[in-house]
């Protein structure tokens, strides 16, 4: 193989290597209140994470996603079991209100997407004990800026290190067709303030995948090939 054929067949393995991305609004949210889950407009349409300080109104948030269609994007890309999952995010619109508050929250992922988060329901707050196989994917500080402040959290990132909980969220969203994650308060104060799914005026929260090819044994060796072909060449012109 001439070289100019060769550089051509590593551009060619770039391109099939290229990232896909994704994003996905959930389609429930739930403000889970010592009383249970948050009722009304104001449940559906706001999602908010408060700490053991706001007594009854203290809560934690899920958010459940459908990724069927983001699924059937990838693989109409790559083919079925054809690419691997490259990141994962998770964005939320701040919906601020007078009792917004700095402080921390967890983000936890659980494989049980069949319990029900509008009411009637099992949960109340506050969250140990409601979702028995949960476990913490990472924590943020939450700042109030103002509303329709995006704020976007890294939960998996295949080139990082990532927690048993950031493995898991990443083999559900292989295996199965939704995601269901819990925003916990990390602290008694903090009064993290989002839009829900059903609000009018911003995005609700929004879960987003990137995925890449996975690479053929072949294809890495041509890769290798004609980037150790184009650094020879550079050494030798610069020679």
């Amino acid at each position: 193989m001439n070289m100019q054929k060769l550089l051509a067949a590593t551009v060619l393995c770039f391109t099939g290597l290229s990232a896909h991305a994704a994003s996905v609004e959930a389609i429930q949210n739930a403000t889970v209140q010592p009383g249970g889950v948050r009722t009304g407009g104001s449940g559906i349409n706001f999602f908010n994470v408060e700490g053991a300080d706001y007594g009854s109104f203290a809560s934690y948030g899920v958010a459940r996603f459908d990724i069927a269609s983001l699924k059937a994007q990838f693989d109409a890309q790559y083919g079925i079991n054809g690419w691997v999952i490259d990141s994962i995010s998770l964005s939320l619109t701040q919906s601020n209100a007078a009792f917004t508050a700095d402080g921390s929250v967890d983000v936890y992922f659980t494989g049980n997407d069949t319990v029900s988060i509008v009411s009637p329901s099992p949960l109340q707050y506050p969250f140990a004990g409601d979702f028995a196989d949960a476990q913490q994917v990472m924590s943020y500080e939450f700042v109030q800026v103002s509303s329709g402040t995006v704020d976007t959290y890294t939960l998996f990132d295949r080139a990082a290190g990532n927690n048993a909980g950031a493995q898991a969220l990443a083999a559900d969203i292989l295996a199965d067709s939704r995601v269901t994650l819990a925003l916990v308060d990390g602290d008694g104060g903090v009064a993290a303030t989002y839009a829900g799914y059903n609000n009018n005026t911003y995005a609700g929260p929004t879960l987003n995948i990137e995925v890449s090819a996975v690479p053929e044994a072949d294809s890495w060796a041509m890769l290798i090939a004609g980037l150790g072909l184009l650094s020879f060449a550079v050494r030798r012109k610069a020679a």
